[in-house]
């Protein structure tokens, strides 16, 4: 006997790939309701459709995605294929393929609606020659393809995967591997086992190299199938142990269930009679009812009751028929690919339990539907049945002809050739296999490579940084003592100008409340001797003590303010020398505090005494001038003049350091302007 169970799963499999998701998907969308907001707008587009019949086409396009949404099949029904010859009538010949595919998806989900489907697609495919898009183009291929296969014409399914392929754009790989997994599986049920398997090793490394690796998994189980086929168990044997081993890890318990069931099916070609059914037990303990695939449900209890046929075990055989039945019956319906699979098994249990008239008439109809199929195991295990009714009923030439004609045709599926040809792609599948692991290898090295550059330049490039802002650390830390430094030694320096003033100020008022007093005294005694000469004398003292006074500490500058003192030194200077002096003083008196005007007087007086010391000057001009909360104090002479760039360095020889600091700790800003011959000017600025 054939291996039953293995071609009934093979097309579970492609059951799961092209259905699962939309048969929960349609169970999600009719469980769930779908809120008023939703229900309201429908309404209101429908009611559009009717009183604006030239937009026809822009409602559809909003009204369509709500319906597929709400899941109303109902509706889905009445105005998808209205909407999908409005697009092609416009020529939006792309809108009209995805609708299309749209409605393929509802019919056929729909065992009873498959020929639907297929003429939905088929008017799909009449026009995508006019579509832009690659990836609607070919999936109206890939479901034109998946219809035909659903009807069980595999030939057909084969031209329309391979157009599906070929108008899929690079871009749309995984969709290409689709197409390929899909053909190989269809070349598969009509015997091209070669052709099956190059399409899987395809598909299997596209899958790869996407990163899909459920599909590609998927792709391995049906190698493995097409393996047990031919004989190569340990190869079969190898993949479904990795399969098993992924599927356990991942949790992923249908699909473990399903290689499993091909693992059984393999044994029970082999002759493994109990191993095949020891597998299909742990499959059925560990599941039970509780599999999410109603086909793989049916086909566990089918195996399991072809078995126990065999056996003889007539109540294990009913148990599984029966429950077999009613899980069809529940989830399935009538017109299923499952009937031959019924038939197959109602035929076993008839035959084994001695009712070989009864098992004949069910043989006739599964030879009919075997021959009318492209599936080449049905019209393998027809022959093969019937070879063994012959014999139970004693037609032992009948039997020996219907044996012929099965080793006959199954030796022209597996003929030598085959075979060679077949170790011939599984050697250069291994061997491209091998390269691409070791490609990835390569790659991995190279990508570790990369990161370990990556990683030093990092590294570098953070230790630059460290460095860099280690010296800017430094440098910063520098400036802000250098600063600090500065400005300690500007605070130093007004302290020491302060201190300066008030000893000067200490040693002044000494000399007018002591010395002075003392002196005047003296002058009043020496008045009454009526001595002229040393009345003179005591004169001229008394006047140069009063003069060495008023320069240690000015006492008219807290009598009469800062303007007045400047005005007041000028005049004396304009009385006691030749100097022509010109002044234009503004009031800044109420700008400065006591201390901060002494400073301003003694800067005039220090200038002053340059001035008489070295400048040689006729004439002299004093300005002192308020502008916008700025006081400018300018000094210029017309003297002899000096050359800067020289005598800066050297403070002491005319007094511009404690000039410097005086304005400094005024937070003003001295400026000195002279040439040799041209006279000299001192600028100073205070910002209050």
């Amino acid at each position: 006997m054939l291996n039953i169970e293995s071609s009934m799963l093979h097309y579970t499999t492609n059951y799961n790939l092209h259905y699962i998701l939309l048969f929960l998907f349609s169970l999600l969308i009719l469980i769930s309701k779908p809120s008023l907001a939703q229900e309201t707008k429908v309404d209101s587009l429908l009611k559009l459709l009717d009183t604006q019949p030239k937009e026809r086409l822009a409602i559809y396009i909003d009204l369509l995605p709500l319906l597929y949404d709400q899941g109303n099949d109902d509706q889905i029904l009445e105005h998808y294929p209205i909407a999908i010859d409005l697009a092609i009538s416009s020529a939006e010949f792309d809108k009209a393929g995805r609708w299309s595919i749209e409605l393929f998806q509802l019919h056929q989900v729909r065992p009873a609606e498959r020929q639907q489907a297929l003429e939905v697609m088929q008017k799909a495919a009449s026009f995508s020659d006019k579509v832009e898009s690659s990836r609607t183009k070919g999936n109206i291929y890939l479901k034109l393809a998946a219809a035909y296969y659903d009807l069980g014409n595999f030939e057909e399914a084969i031209a329309e995967y391979t157009n599906a392929k070929n108008n899929f754009s690079n871009q749309d790989s995984l969709y290409i591997a689709d197409a390929l997994f899909f053909r190989g599986q269809a070349r598969d049920y009509k015997g091209e086992f070669i052709n099956a398997l190059n399409d899987y090793q395809q598909a299997a490394l596209l899958y790869e190299l996407s990163g899909d690796e459920d599909f590609e998994a998927h792709v391995q189980n049906s190698m493995s199938i097409i393996f047990g086929r031919y004989g190569m168990l340990e190869e079969a044997e190898k993949i479904r142990l990795e399969l098993l081993e992924k599927y356990r890890a991942d949790n992923n318990m249908n699909d473990w269930a399903i290689v499993m069931y091909n693992r059984a099916g393999t044994y029970r070609k082999a002759g493994f009679h109990e191993e095949n059914i020891n597998i299909l037990s742990e499959v059925y303990e560990q599941l039970g009812d509780n599999m999410e695939d109603p086909h793989l449900q049916i086909g566990l209890n089918l195996s399991m009751a072809n078995h126990y046929a065999k056996k003889k075990e007539r109540d294990k055989y009913r148990f599984h028929f029966d429950r077999a039945d009613s899980i069809k019956n529940a989830k399935m319906g009538e017109g299923s690919y499952l009937d031959l699979s019924f038939l197959k098994t109602n035929f076993l249990g008839e035959m084994n339990f001695g009712n070989p008239q009864t098992a004949s008439a069910i043989l006739r109809q599964y030879t009919i539907l075997a021959n009318n199929s492209d599936q080449i195991n049905d019209k393998l295990d027809a022959l093969e049945f019937e070879a063994e009714l012959n014999q139970a009923m004693g037609n032992y030439a009948k039997a020996f002809e219907s044996l012929q004609k099965w080793t006959y045709k199954k030796d022209s599926i597996f003929a030598v050739n085959k075979a060679t040809s077949f170790a011939y792609y599984q050697t250069l599948y291994e061997t491209e296999k091998k390269e691409r692991e070791l490609l990835n290898k390569t790659m991995e090295i190279e990508n570790i490579t990369t990161a370990n550059q990556k990683k030093l330049f990092w590294i570098i490039g953070i230790s630059i940084c460290l460095v860099t802002i280690l010296i800017l650390l430094y440098l910063y830390r520098n400036l802000q003592a250098e600063k600090s430094a500065k400005k300690m030694q500007e605070q130093f320096s007004r302290d020491l100008l302060v201190y300066q003033e008030e000893e000067r100020k200490r040693i002044s008022k000494d000399l007018h409340d002591g010395l002075g007093q003392s002196l005047l005294l003296i002058k009043n005694k020496v008045a009454m001797s009526a001595d002229p000469s040393a009345t003179g004398l005591l004169n001229s003292a008394i006047e140069e003590l009063r003069g060495i006074s008023r320069s240690l500490h000015p006492f008219k500058l807290e009598e009469l303010g800062l303007t007045q003192a400047i005005q007041n030194t000028l005049d004396n200077i304009d009385e006691e020398t030749e100097i022509f002096i010109s002044a234009e003083l503004d009031t800044v008196d109420s700008l400065f505090d006591k201390n901060e005007q002494l400073q301003i007087y003694r800067m005039v007086q220090e200038v002053f005494n340059n001035i008489l010391k070295h400048a040689q000057a006729s004439a002299v001009r004093v300005m002192l001038v308020l502008d916008n909360r700025m006081v400018n104090l300018s000094i210029e002479d017309n003297g002899i003049g000096f050359d800067f760039s020289e005598k800066y360095q050297d403070f002491g020889s005319l007094g511009l350091k404690t000039i410097k600091e005086r304005t400094a700790s005024l937070k003003g800003t001295m400026k000195v302007d002279s040439e040799k011959g041209k006279g000299t000017k001192f600028s100073f600025y205070f910002y209050k």
